[in-house]
């Protein structure tokens, strides 16, 4: 075939000569203009910091839009970041710009909407959470959270996380706050330190206010934050001493109650701590305001080693009878045996009370002169000692106490009268040597840069002193310059090489450079001439590389020339694993496979000592709900939404549809080969699984140890092997779709089908009379019900259990809520003369023809009560807390009258009736009734809902 000619070029066509003018006219309509001169609309983003990273005309359209938001007119600097964001999208300035006008002009929304295009950037980020901070704390201290990883190194956001977390979880703000302190090394934030404080104190955590409010002051002298603080402290401390006032008046046992105290405290000698505690606590129920009982549960919680329990008793005891010499007592040597000193002014206050009320009890002088002496009150330990020998001079401390007053009493002897220092050589000088005592006194008080200046004259007066080299080489590695030190040094031995110790140090500096070679000659040398520490290193080296017998003879040396000393000790410990490592190596070989098999056995161990995430849910009750949400994660977006593809995927590779399997491959295992996917899905939610065990203590192993996720991640593998085949589907083999189908079988039905029977057993428990029982016993025993006179609770019910669609732990709340409500409403003068009951019965739904779990709450408390008010979360103690858990379990709650005429005195007058739906059979109420029941602890709502648990409620 002949080679074609080359076409001549054709001349310019039409349509080109205009395409070509408009690009001129569009080029000229670019060039800079007058306008450009002004520094705040610099066409190269020069005064904006944009540099040449956008065009001149998005630079002048951005520092137009930067002008307008400056100048307060926010819609027109709206428009104009919007027109810079058509031309660049990823601009970042100008989206922050975008928000910020967005915000000014009282759009949040459209604000965040901005803010959101630009989710990595630290800018965007923190815009984001100063404009939620108010509206929503939680999502502005999470968006902090984030910042903290966009901005490392800075540690502002914990800062501004702690302020944002105040508001709804004061001592989680109190850790960010403290973090942040770490962090930066900086004073305290006033205004932070006291919003925190605040709500601590509201939140009923007075102990970290007080603690936090104490630091602020310490720190922060006489600033405007510290007084205030003051103030608030003050407060605190006056209305805490009110409260401790407010509390008095013992009552007195009976004669059955005196005798069952007596039978507790034998019972408790015998060592039956726990029955003895439980007896007590019954007598402490029936009589909450006598002292007698509650010092009696002191002396048993501190006979099994409670000693907070023993406190908080005997606190009570103290309070109700604060007369009594014996509590004060008791407490008073508690707070200084048990403290290790911490307490002691606590401790001495409450003795010398116990002391003024019973003066005659001579013992108590001992244990204030010990607490005294410990305190460094010598003066006050002299007094009390001699007061106790004076009373009981044959006393059960009497021969302590004259020791303990002898060493008071021991003069110190003259300081002997020391030689006179060895003369200097004689080629130094006065002068030279008064500076080399001047730069030790200097490097004694810390003052580093003055003796090095020291040093630097003595040099040039005494350039070969190996005491002032040595000195110069010390200071030289103590600041960090060690090539220094190590060229003094060397001068030095040069000069004098009788220096045992300055080799040692040599040794040591080569050591850390990692001149090992080098180090080991030195260290030798030292050695020869008997320095022990040098032999100690030596052996230690010989350790380390595994040299067992010369490690032996290093420290047989050390033993002859050092028999005590700082070094013995380690020294000691060495030579015992040498003995022990040689005396291992000459067993041989059975002793190799001996520890082989103990190696295997303790593996067994510590896999029996894993946990299946059923397990967890049993032993953590408080962990069924973040265990629920992340298996359902895994049912509804692993199986349901994505693997349920792999028959068609198999079908597909079948029929040739290679599009449709690579589609599905990017689905499954990542877009681009990348590690994301379907896949990589799972695996997170599996780590999420193990991180929640270990939040909770335990060890949890869903990857070969669950039952159910076991399989399915074996399957998950399974599918990973695929990946190269799905990837390219033309080279896949013939056996892929068949393996494909036995892995859908194994996920979407297996699989499927497993994990909704193990949520429907998380969520699904066992209702009977005796959970009831246990929840009204731990509500009995709440500080605002413990110390009323409750009528006992009546209870009513079918024989046997109801299953029950709902997690533990919100049963628990619900029951506890309600009764707590139910004696709240009794009148306070005659409680026990009321009654109140729990009646639980199963009815079908006339709507729907299912079955329903009722619990209905009686009382005889006067007053009305509507299902309005219940739902207006306007009253009671924890009922919006109730109507909440109840509607997300898809129950009803509402107020039942009982029927017939007006009731009379000790007749029900109305109950709280809560409706939950009843299980289908028993399929999962074994795992609910093994849990425990739990009554959360409760603090003051300051929304005015009253007392609510700590713990909030999952969604």
């Amino acid at each position: 075939m002949r080679a074609r000619a080359p076409r001549p070029p054709r001349p310019p066509t039409l349509p080109l000569l205009l395409l070509l003018g408009g690009l001129g006219v569009l080029g000229l309509g670019c060039l800079p203009t007058a306008r450009a001169q002004d520094p705040v609309e610099d066409p190269g983003g020069a005064e904006l910091g944009l540099g040449g990273a956008v065009s001149a005309a998005t630079a002048r359209m951005y520092a137009e839009a930067v002008r307008l938001e400056r100048a307060g007119e926010h819609a027109r600097a709206e428009r104009a970041y919007e027109l810079v964001l058509r031309r660049d999208p990823a601009f970042v300035d100008a989206i922050v710009g975008l928000g910020r006008t967005r915000a000014a002009r009282g759009d949040t929304a459209g604000a965040l909407a901005a803010w959101r295009r630009a989710p990595m950037e630290a800018e965007a980020v923190e815009e984001m959470a100063r404009l939620l901070e108010e509206s929503d704390p939680l999502a502005a201290a999470e968006l902090y959270q984030q910042l903290q990883t966009l901005r490392l190194g800075d540690p502002s956001p914990w800062l501004w996380e702690a302020r944002a977390r105040a508001r709804v979880e004061p001592l989680e703000a109190l850790e960010r706050y403290r973090r942040w302190r770490e962090l930066s090394d900086a004073e305290h934030d006033g205004e932070v330190v006291l919003l925190i404080a605040q709500q601590l104190r509201e939140a009923g955590a007075e102990e970290e206010a007080v603690a936090l409010l104490e630091d602020l002051i310490a720190e922060a002298g006489e600033l405007e934050a510290a007084v205030e603080a003051a103030g608030r402290l003050d407060r605190l401390r006056v209305e805490q001493a009110a409260r401790s006032l407010a509390v008095g008046g013992s009552t007195p046992l009976s004669a059955a109650q005196r005798a069952e105290v007596d039978r507790a405290r034998r019972r408790a000698v015998q060592g039956d701590v726990d029955g003895a505690v439980e007896d007590l606590r019954g007598v402490v129920l029936a009589a909450p305001r006598a002292a007698e009982a509650r010092g009696a549960l002191g002396e048993v919680y501190l006979l099994g080693g409670a000693v907070d329990e023993a406190e908080q008793a005997w606190l009570w005891a103290t309070a109700l009878a604060p007369e009594e010499p014996t509590w004060h007592a008791r407490l008073g040597l508690l707070l200084a045996e048990s403290y290790g000193g911490r307490r002691h002014a606590e401790a001495a206050e409450e003795l010398g009370q116990a002391l003024a009320l019973r003066p005659a009890w001579t013992e108590l002088r001992y244990h204030l002169g010990v607490i005294a002496q410990e305190s460094r009150d010598w003066e006050s330990a002299r007094t009390h000692l001699a007061a106790y020998l004076e009373g009981e001079a044959d006393g059960a401390f009497a021969e302590e106490a004259r020791a303990r007053l002898e060493d008071l009493e021991r003069a110190a002897p003259d300081p002997p009268t020391l030689p006179a220092p060895a003369e200097a050589p004689p080629e130094v000088s006065e002068e030279a040597l008064a500076r080399y005592r001047i730069a030790r006194v200097y490097l004694a008080r810390g003052e580093v840069e003055a003796a090095r200046a020291e040093l630097l004259a003595l040099r040039k007066l005494a350039p070969g002193w190996p005491a002032a080299l040595n000195l110069e080489a010390g200071l030289a590695w103590r600041s960090g310059d060690e090539q220094t030190a190590l060229e003094t040094w060397q001068r030095s031995l040069e000069a004098a090489p009788d220096q045992p110790l300055v080799r040692l140090q040599l040794g040591e500096l080569l050591l850390a450079q990692g001149d090992e070679e080098a180090a080991l000659i030195e260290l030798m040398a030292a050695a020869e001439q008997d320095l022990p520490q040098a032999h100690y290193t030596l052996a230690r080296l010989a350790w380390e590389d595994h040299e067992l017998l010369e490690a032996r003879e290093h420290l047989d040396a050390y033993f002859a020339v050092a028999a005590s000393g700082l070094g013995t000790e380690p020294a000691r410990a060495l030579r015992a694993r040498v003995e022990q490592r040689i005396r291992l190596l000459q067993l041989g070989l059975g002793a190799g496979v001996g520890v082989v098999v103990l190696g295997l056995g303790l593996l067994a161990l510590r896999r029996r000592g894993r946990r299946t995430v059923a397990e967890l849910a049993h032993e953590a009750p408080e962990a069924v709900h973040d265990l629920a949400r992340v298996l359902s994660a895994v049912r509804h977006e692993v199986l349901k939404h994505n693997t349920t593809l792999l028959d068609d995927v198999a079908h597909a590779l079948e029929h040739g549809d290679h599009h449709a399997v690579s589609f599905a491959a990017g689905r499954l295992f990542g877009e681009g080969g990348g590690s994301g996917g379907v896949v990589a899905r799972f695996e997170e939610d599996l780590d999420a699984l193990v991180r929640l065990g270990r939040q909770h203590g335990y060890r949890v192993d869903p990857r070969r140890q669950d039952p159910v996720l076991g399989p399915m991640w074996r399957a998950m593998r399974s599918l990973r092997r695929l990946e190269p085949s799905l990837r390219r589907p033309e080279r896949a083999g013939r056996s892929v779709p068949a393996e494909l189908r036995a892995l859908s079988r194994a996920l979407n039905e297996d699989a499927y089908l497993a994990l909704g029977a193990l949520i429907r057993g998380m969520g699904t428990l066992a209702l009977d009379l005796d959970r009831v029982r246990a929840v009204d016993a731990r509500v009995r025993a709440e500080p605002g019900l413990a110390a009323r006179a409750l009528p006992p609770l009546e209870t009513s019910g079918p024989p046997g259990s109801l299953p029950v669609r709902v997690f533990p732990g919100d049963l628990d709340d619900v029951l506890a809520n309600l009764l707590r409500n139910a004696y709240s409403a009794l009148p306070e003068d005659r409680a026990e003369a009321h009654r109140v009951a729990v009646e639980l019965a199963c009815e079908d739904d006339p709507i729907t023809g299912l079955e329903e779990v009722l619990v209905r709450v009686w009382d005889t408390a006067p007053g009305q009560l509507t299902e309005a008010m219940i739902r207006g979360r306007g009253i009671g103690r924890g009922l919006g807390l109730v109507v909440d858990l109840v509607t997300r379990h898809d129950g009803a709650i509402g107020v039942v009258a009982p029927p017939g005429p007006p009731p009379e005195p000790h007749v029900w007058v109305k109950a709280v009736e809560v409706r939950l739906p009843r299980a289908e059979g028993t399929e999962g109420a074994e795992l609910g009734a093994g849990l425990p029941a739990r009554v959360p602890v409760v603090e003051e709502d300051t929304d005015g809902e009253g007392l609510a648990p700590l713990r909030e409620p999952s969604p």
